[in-house]
């Protein structure tokens, strides 16, 4: 299966009072057995490194605080699964960047 070419959409979303922009991208994960152990803790890893919450969706309309092992591990995503990532936040905020670091990593084979 190849993957599909990420996605990378803004809509404004309110937030606190203030409007922010809700960054999603799809991503098609590489690692084969998907994100599971060592594969999801470099995954979470890496999103606690980041400036802004993101959270990871799957097709069925599940997801996660993608900071939290225990969370991504429950959703059980699978190798060649889609899923989206999503942030809020405006672009001095990061929320752009965040989602395309991670988004790039889970296109990557993690367990390699």
């Amino acid at each position: 299966m190849s993957p599909q070419s990420p996605v990378s959409t803004a809509n404004p979303a309110p937030t606190s009072g203030q409007e922010h922009a809700v960054i999603s991208r799809q991503v098609v994960v590489a690692t084969p057995i998907g994100l599971h152990a060592r594969p999801a803790a470099v995954f979470c890893r890496a999103a606690a490194s980041q400036p802004v919450k993101v959270t990871i969706g799957t097709p069925d309309g599940s997801s996660a605080d993608a900071r939290s092992m225990l969370s991504v591990l429950g959703l059980g995503v699978r190798g060649g699964q889609e899923v989206t990532l999503t942030a809020a936040g405006d672009d001095g905020d990061g929320a752009q960047a965040s989602v395309d670091a991670l988004a790039e990593l889970l296109a990557t084979d993690l367990d390699a």
